[in-house]
């Protein structure tokens, strides 16, 4: 099952490790508010019983959107610090997913940490082990994980160098002709969603794959 489907098993996993995080976002943002109202309660009511006795409910509309808009610029603040966290936690989250599958399917691997990161730099994770790696790299696999090609993917990921084989991993929805042949003159191959991977675009660029076709491909 997840052999023949692990693309989209992967894909499905990091779905739904985004929803639990951005449930988790939703509960923050509720203690938030809760928070800044009681901090603020008595002054509310103040300011909002002031306006409803000598204005009405005109300048109440005029006060209450004045509130609101001062909680706004508060969660618009915390929403970026929570957007910087949800791609961080997203990627971590991507990897770790990634290579659980991995495991569960007989591929060992293992992914750099301490002096071993330090040495093998923009790898994400390494088959089938790091000593391997480290002392046979022609050996072993090199993997470099990206949720999302961004504007500085190029710079976030290595170059291949001689007898090193390295795959870019990746489940973002797009890919342009233009990044695809950017993959290829970092010497990389590319793993991507299924669906994408059978487009019309990609069936003359043999290093964009299928996702679902990494298991067989790094299976030593």
């Amino acid at each position: 099952m997840i052999k023949r489907n692990f693309g989209k098993i992967l894909v499905l996993v990091d779905e739904n490790a985004t929803k639990i995080y951005r449930e988790y976002e939703r509960k923050a943002l509720f203690e938030l508010a809760k928070a800044w109202i009681k901090r603020q309660k008595i002054e509310i009511r103040e300011r909002l019983e002031k306006i409803i006795l000598q204005n009405g409910w005109d300048k109440f509309i005029d006060e209450a959107c004045k509130i609101f808009s001062e909680f706004g610029y508060l969660v618009q603040s915390m929403e970026k610090d929570l957007g910087n966290m949800r791609k961080a936690r997203g990627g971590k989250n991507f990897e770790k997913a990634l290579l659980k599958l991995l495991i569960f399917i007989d591929i060992s691997g293992e992914i750099p940490s301490g002096s071993s990161k330090e040495r093998l730099k923009r790898i994400d994770i390494v088959i089938p082990n790091i000593g391997v790696a480290l002392r046979t790299p022609d050996k072993a696999f090199f993997l470099t994980c990206k949720r999302t090609l961004r504007e500085r993917w190029k710079q976030e990921i290595p170059q291949a160098r001689l007898n090193q084989r390295i795959y870019l991993i990746t489940i973002d929805d797009k890919l342009s002709k233009g990044k695809a042949e950017e993959i290829n003159e970092k010497g990389l191959i590319a793993f991507i969603r299924d669906e994408l991977a059978e487009k019309e675009d990609f069936k003359s660029m043999p290093w964009i794959r299928k996702l679902s076709d990494l298991p067989k491909e790094i299976r030593l």
